[in-house]
């Protein structure tokens, strides 16, 4: 049987904090969770996701999400930088504003730490390659 991949999409947005049928950021959570799909069949040398990882591989990829890309997912609101600002006799400091970075997928570094991450998981469907 085969894992629905959106049922998966599902089940990542909700472990973000996303509405499960809201459908405004499905194409960067896609791209996300096919790369970290991707990487999990080149480790454990399957053709096709194995039903057993369907959690596993979508908390690899919420996991991803949330190192990169929170604040492309939940923008901070322009008005509370504002209320942060200190000043102290002639200077004033303000907090730098987040910049959304543009979708480009999981950088190497992030899909190596959430595949380090999991790799106990990941061990039980490994196969051997000759």
């Amino acid at each position: 049987m085969a894992i629905n991949k959106l049922e998966v999409l599902a089940i990542i947005k909700q472990l973000v904090g996303l509405d499960p049928t809201g459908t405004e950021h499905d194409g960067l959570i896609t791209l996300y969770m096919d790369i970290i799909g991707q990487r999990i069949l080149n480790y454990v040398h399957h053709s096709s996701m194995p039903d057993g990882l369907k959690y596993t591989w979508a908390a690899m990829t919420a996991a991803a999400l949330q190192a990169e890309q929170m604040v492309v997912l939940f923008p901070p609101d322009p008005d509370d930088a504002e209320a942060y600002e200190v000043s102290l006799g002639d200077t004033t400091v303000k907090p730098i504003k987040p910049v959304a970075k543009p979708i480009t997928g999981p950088t190497l570094t992030v899909q190596d730490a959430v595949l380090f991450d999991y790799q106990s998981e990941l061990n039980g469907f490994r196969r051997m390659r000759w």
